[in-house]
């Protein structure tokens, strides 16, 4: 009886250190990618927040464009939600949000493109969720465009880079 209560406890003990490897072994599998995390790479810090913002805020008077906005939001299933707004001081004939989605390889790339333009309106937002590959920074690159009379302002808010599993 003896006997087997010892093989027993071994074989308890084996299939818990085995358990705890295969944890510990997932854990840094998963972390390889995070060795930049903390890096600053064109002005945008490499973290692992759920959502990173960039806010363009104007206060000179005189101005048309008042604020712009860029966002990236880590929605889960490798799943980015980009957001952008354009707000103006007044009503412009011209409001633009082009958001570019970068992905960080040593350097960013381009990832996509997408944007919006309203006329006669004070301010726009736009939101688009994008499928993206695991295993990248992710960063929205915001271009904030008011018109209004033939004058043109614009700003280009830039977002950290938000890692995406």
């Amino acid at each position: 009886m003896k006997t087997v209560i010892r093989k027993l406890k071994k074989s308890v003990v084996a299939m818990l250190a085995l358990s705890l490897f295969l944890a510990v072994s997932s854990i840094s599998a998963s972390a390889d990618g995070l060795e930049d995390l903390g890096k600053e790479v064109d002005g945008s810090i490499l973290t692992n927040e759920e959502s990173a913002e960039a806010i363009w805020q104007n206060v000179a008077r005189g101005s048309i464009l008042n604020q712009g906005i860029g966002k990236i939001t880590n929605i889960g299933n490798r799943t980015v939600n980009i957001y952008g707004a354009t707000m103006a001081h007044v009503t412009c004939d011209t409001l633009i949000v082009k958001l570019t989605l970068q992905q960080y390889d040593g350097g960013w790339i381009n990832y996509g493109t997408y944007g919006d333009t309203a006329t006669n309106a004070a301010s726009m937002s736009r939101s688009y969720n994008v499928k993206v590959k695991g295993g990248h920074y992710y960063r929205v690159k915001a271009a904030c465009v008011a018109k209004k009379n033939g004058s043109s302002e614009s700003q280009g808010p830039i977002t950290n880079g938000i890692w995406i599993e």
